[in-house]
């Protein structure tokens, strides 16, 4: 019996010892300041983050700080395909995927780790393919349909859109969570219908603020044939290279709204697919940055200079070898060799680069001229990325990303 309760009296010290640590814990968490309690919070993981909401009532008041959301990371995420010869994808029936960006050493000496989004929080995944992806957001339409979704990855939302009045050609997401208020971000669907005339086509925009399609005709200023498939959204327009000539065309989907679809078509500093290789535009630090590629390997970066439309010419501000980027393996032009741009920095002379050889996304800082972070899949995994971007990590905090009548969330 003395055994008996010398163990229960240990038990009640360790309950008691551990009720104390608890109250502990708890009276140090509520002394900090809202500085110290900050600059905690900046140090987790975006989805840590947004837990972090629930812990109390400060807690939730510091994450939902205008000033705190705005010194967040920018949040890296890919769209990639399986790259296994034993599943789907050798036989082009695999699904693509979503993963998102762990933390990369600055120095670019360590690997961050690119995980897997499972995105079977949504239910028509199966009877589903991906039309589009723009800025975390992707756009799937059910085969042999009308119906098209709207899905986050990250925060598991996702809106069924009312059918267009017109079957589409080819559907694009324009999406810019760096425009305007986590309430007032929006987004557009554009459908291009295949009706094409001389110098321009039917196109039908769906808009998730007015929830409709608007059925428009533009006037492309360049032979419809002549549109490339590597579209670009920026502040409300679609900017799209185009060859024959050699240019690049706005159109101002948010115009389409309001009974317009306004385009205008700039020159380019170079051919868009010279050489075999890719023409690709991006925003950064507010302007517009046109990205070429050749065969060789050589990449190129210009910036449109000027205040007003008379005065905008392009700048060569970089000009690289891929291979200094990567260590290339195996023979020219073979697998191995395969070095892709994917993206340019939102805010510095930074682009990523997918290196097939090492299966790992690059950043590459241009001005450094160095490699300064670098992103893996898990062990033994072979895939391949297709797309990448960056966005503000407040993006996946809002309450709701407005996305439409209809939409859904999926609690994790």
């Amino acid at each position: 019996m003395a055994i008996l309760k010398r163990h229960s009296s240990t038990d009640s010290d360790s309950t008691k010892t551990s009720a104390a640590a608890r109250e502990s814990s708890a009276v140090v968490v509520a002394s900090l300041s809202d500085d110290m309690l900050a600059e905690i919070i900046l140090r987790l993981p975006v989805d840590s983050v947004a837990r972090s909401k629930c812990v109390s009532k400060a807690w939730c008041a510091t994450v939902s700080d205008g000033y705190f959301r705005r010194r967040l990371p920018l949040q890296l995420s890919v769209v990639y395909f399986p790259d296994n010869d034993d599943d789907a994808s050798s036989r082009g029936k695999a699904l693509p995927r979503f993963a998102c960006a762990g933390s990369a050493a600055g120095d670019g000496a360590g690997i961050g780790l690119l995980r897997d989004r499972d995105l079977g929080f949504f239910p028509f995944l199966d009877v589903s393919v991906v039309c589009d992806a723009c800025n975390g957001l992707l756009l799937l339409r059910a085969a042999g349909t009308r119906r098209f979704y709207v899905v986050d990855p990250v925060t598991r939302d996702w809106a069924a859109l009312p059918p267009p009045s017109r079957d589409p050609r080819l559907s694009m997401l324009a999406f810019d969570p760096s425009s305007g208020s986590p309430r007032r971000r929006g987004y557009h669907v554009v459908n291009f219908t295949g009706r094409w005339h001389d110098r321009g086509g039917e196109v039908e925009v769906f808009s998730s603020e007015t929830r409709a399609w608007a059925l428009r005709d533009a006037e492309f200023g360049v032979p419809a044939a002549s549109l490339s498939g590597s579209v670009h959204f920026h502040a409300g327009a679609v900017y799209v290279p185009a060859s024959d000539p050699d240019c690049v065309v706005r159109m101002d989907v948010a115009a389409a709204e309001a009974g317009g679809l306004a385009c205008a078509v700039a020159e380019l500093p170079e051919p868009a697919d010279g050489g075999g290789g890719d023409g690709r535009l991006a925003h950064s630090a507010g302007r517009l940055h046109y990205v070429a590629t050749d065969g060789a390997l050589r990449l190129k970066v210009w910036v449109l200079d000027g205040e007003s439309p008379a005065a905008l010419q392009w700048r060569l501000k970089h000009a690289v070898k891929l291979g200094d980027v990567v260590e290339l393996r195996g023979e020219c032009g073979g697998r191995g060799s395969e070095a892709r741009f994917l993206a340019f920095h939102p805010e510095k002379d930074a682009v990523y680069v997918w290196s097939a050889g090492k299966l790992q996304l690059l950043e590459y800082d241009l001005t450094r001229k160095e490699v300064t972070g670098a992103w893996a899949f898990g062990e033994g995994q072979k895939n391949r990325v297709v797309k990448t971007w960056l966005v503000p990590s407040s993006m996946y905090l809002s309450d709701r990303l407005p996305l439409a009548d209809g939409a859904h969330v999926q609690q994790c």
